[in-house]
């Protein structure tokens, strides 16, 4: 009754064309056409997907340093997904999290169990972006996926230090620039003899991976303050230059 009554006060639209769907539904069938998904084999770092199986790792980590062991991606990020993405971080479209998780968690669910992650752990927005858009899209789509596959989520280890450039107006050079000192780890909250017990295995999500700089720079200091074992989880990813 309540479910059916939200739907009618605030519909649920659709992610990738925003017409109004019926009750139940996270996207209508002619998107779900296109919005294209990551298919094996994939980068074992980043989960990007590459053109032989005897490759382990894409171009592009090959070529970096990573300090996570594992990754894992869900769409690609062409234009559909740009824009879906763009309206829930920027329009306030927060439902279209719900269809991101419902497809991680349908396609890599058991990856993510075999990992066992003690924790999700979102990558945090600065404290000034958060007061102007109310949110943190990574983190809501990672409490979607938490609760579905009952893994606590942990959002006060991983902070974003410092306010920064968006990455998608800079250069790959600027880009590492741009993060350098960007986050750290809340050591008052999270000691590394508390990390080490509690946190040895996390599971590090974010909405989208282009170059892997953001990601790179969260799993580093991660693994700085003492968690074992990092992976990654991407729910859309783009190319690699």
């Amino acid at each position: 009754m309540k479910e059916g009554l939200t739907h009618l006060l605030y519909p649920r639209k659709c992610p990738g064309c925003g017409m109004v769907l019926s009750a139940g539904e996270l996207v209508c069938a002619e998107c779900a056409k296109e919005f294209a998904l990551i298919e094996e084999p994939t980068c074992l770092i980043c989960g990007r997907h590459i053109e032989s199986e005897a490759e382990e790792r894409c171009y592009t980590c090959t070529r970096s340093e990573r300090s996570n062991i594992f990754g894992i991606a869900i769409f690609a990020y062409d234009d559909i997904m740009k824009k879906a993405m763009s309206d829930l971080k920027f329009h306030g479209q927060k439902d279209n999290a719900d269809y991101f998780a419902a497809m991680a968690v349908s396609r890599s669910g058991s990856k993510i169990r075999n990992f066992d992650p003690c924790a999700l752990i979102p990558v945090p927005v600065h404290k000034s972006r958060l007061r102007e858009r109310g949110y943190n899209q990574a983190e809501i789509i990672c409490d979607k996926i938490g609760e579905m596959l009952g893994i606590p989520v942990v959002t006060d280890l991983l902070q974003r230090s410092r306010k920064t450039d968006y990455q998608k107006n800079l250069g790959s050079i600027m880009r590492r620039r741009n993060l350098e000192g960007a986050f750290s780890c809340n050591n008052k909250v999270y000691p590394s003899g508390r990390i080490k017990s509690e946190l040895p295995r996390v599971l590090l999500v974010d909405d989208i991976y282009t170059t892997g700089n953001t990601m790179e720079h969260c799993a580093r200091k991660l693994s700085e303050a003492g968690v074992d074992e990092i992976g990654l989880l991407s729910i859309s990813i783009g190319g690699g230059t």
